[in-house]
């Protein structure tokens, strides 16, 4: 008999380990821009959307985020600071990140934030032409990083996204006027001639 509570107190914990490793794996990260083209010069948003926030366990609360980029943006993109979602109280100065939040008592899951869930906007500005690649990638040694829930361990927020930034085209007004400088310039010269 003791022999059989111990089985069944394993297989217990090995279902409730294998739940939480399930939960863990449908949570995921996205980082979504704009659909228009990206020039130099143009100060663009990024979205830092988390999906299925709560993955299975509808009765954790998220208390807090943090995150900062790392990415190949050194000379194409210039950070221009984050818009934390303002369900959170903005903490990225206090906890020196990129965008930070925490909300007490913290935020539960209903169908607002069931699916995707928004956590932070980031701001930046092109620079330069060149493809440039944006990642998250949580530190989780740092305690202010990743997802902070109420009853589970820290997750980390891994995302990543590539794009193209390139030439502010000329505007089809300024073509016409060389064209017509060309033009007149060359008529200018036969008259002389």
């Amino acid at each position: 008999m003791k022999n059989l509570i111990h089985v069944l107190a394993l297989c217990g914990a090995g279902l409730l380990l294998t739940t939480a490793n399930c939960q863990a794996a449908t949570l995921s990260f996205s980082l979504e821009t704009a659909g228009s083209p990206i020039h130099v010069g143009d100060v663009f948003d990024i979205e830092l959307v988390a999906n299925d926030l709560f993955a299975g366990d509808n009765s954790d609360e998220l208390l807090a985020f943090g995150l900062n980029t790392t990415s190949s943006i050194s000379g194409l993109l210039e950070f221009q600071g984050s818009t934390v979602n303002p369900l959170f109280s903005d903490d990225s100065l206090l906890v020196n990140l990129h965008a930070a939040g925490s909300a007490f008592p913290g935020i539960s899951s209903n169908p607002s934030t069931a699916l995707s869930f928004n956590l932070a906007t980031l701001h930046f500005k092109a620079l330069t032409i060149g493809q440039v690649s944006v990642a998250i990638a949580s530190d989780l040694s740092d305690f202010n990083q990743g997802l902070i829930f109420l009853n589970q361990g820290p997750v980390g927020i891994n995302a990543s996204r590539g794009f193209d930034i390139t030439a502010v085209p000329l505007p089809p007004s300024l073509l016409m006027f060389v064209c017509g400088v060309v033009v007149s310039l060359g008529g200018f010269r036969r008259k002389r001639g």
